[in-house]
């Protein structure tokens, strides 16, 4: 008898916790680089452009800033 009850006590805990489980997922935002506003791809193509060029150390991040600023027209 109480090992009966143990185990519905127990599988009603896991319901409980599933569903609470569930709910955190549905609520919580994305964190994926689609939800970024088009920052994350602009730092990705100036990563590559910046790259491309081949500078380093200092003037590499100088070089970064200056694209992230306008990324449509940097050269």
């Amino acid at each position: 008898m109480a090992k009966g009850n143990f185990i519905r006590a127990a599988a009603g805990l896991a319901v409980l916790g599933l569903f609470g489980t569930a709910l955190t997922i549905v609520e919580t935002q994305p964190s994926f680089a689609g939800n970024c506003g088009g920052h994350c791809q602009a730092a990705k193509m100036c990563a590559d452009l910046v790259g491309r060029k081949g500078v380093k150390g200092v003037e590499k991040r100088d070089e970064y800033q200056k694209c992230m600023r306008d990324p449509n027209s940097y050269k």
